[in-house]
């Protein structure tokens, strides 16, 4: 399991060049055939501390009619005094929507992720649901703004396989749990050339109330011209169970581009 695990991942990133990944910041939903998106951030510190972190990632997506495919993946590597990577995430993921109304999409899809932070050798998710576009309104002062906001539910199959080596001895190391999932997303046209887009999703553990998972971003992007944007992300997420060497809350900030083919 764990060498089709890896191989997956493997596939995904390295034959096309985190988590939760953010579509409405990566395509425009509006146009057709196959488009590419690529993004990269990063820092780099110096002197005291040597520090590197780099974010990056290939998103593919395929739409004809009704039908939407997407290959979507990330990564992410921080290195500290030339050593040993600090920790390094790659995350693969297929996504399927059918957009069967003009308001309704049903979606599906299949991820799978190693998140050395968070403690996750190895995370598998499988899931689908339903998505609705609740608002789609052009300001009147100027045609060039508008708001659109879209509400999605469904479930999802979630395992997970901790790298035991990080935590005490009687620590759970796996688990494999059904989760509800809930998102809101809304996307915000400031101007021509200036997107706002807020993502909040929910994921509630189905046998016990207390175990539940909330995840906001915020992204502002700036379009510079056709093919690039500048994305100012903010995030944020709780965790009500975590692994009890890990805290509840993360805070994590990036500044990095987005090229779109």
């Amino acid at each position: 399991m764990r060498f089709i695990f890896y191989l997956f991942c493997f596939i995904f990133i390295n034959t096309t060049a985190q988590s939760i990944v953010n579509t409405e910041k990566l395509f425009n939903p509006d146009n057709r055939g196959l488009l590419i998106s690529s993004s990269l951030a990063g820092n780099f510190v110096s002197g005291n501390n040597d520090l590197l972190m780099v974010d990056y990632s290939i998103n593919f997506s395929y739409q004809k009619q009704k039908n939407t495919f997407m290959i979507l993946t990330s990564g992410e590597h921080i290195r500290e005094n030339k050593e040993d990577p600090v920790t390094s995430q790659i995350t693969g993921q297929f996504r399927y929507v059918y957009n069967f109304h003009d308001k309704w999409k049903v979606f599906s899809f299949l991820q799978a992720q190693t998140l050395g932070i968070l403690l996750l050798d190895e995370r598998w998710l499988v899931g689908g649901g339903l998505r609705t576009r609740l608002l789609d309104r052009d300001f009147l002062i100027n045609l060039s703004q508008s708001i659109k906001l879209d509400f999605s539910f469904g479930v999802m199959q979630e395992k997970e396989v901790l790298d035991q080596s990080m935590l005490p001895d009687l620590a759970i190391v796996e688990t494999n749990y059904t989760r509800a999932i809930f998102s809101v997303i809304s996307v915000i046209e400031v101007s021509d050339v200036i997107n706002l887009i807020n993502t909040t999703y929910f994921q509630q553990y189905v046998r016990d109330m207390n175990d539940y998972r909330f995840f906001h971003e915020l992204n502002l992007v700036f379009k510079t011209n056709e093919w690039l944007s500048l994305s100012l992300d903010f995030e944020y997420r709780f965790d009500s169970d975590p692994p009890s060497v890990l805290k509840h809350k993360d805070y994590n900030t990036n500044v990095g581009f987005v090229f779109e083919f």
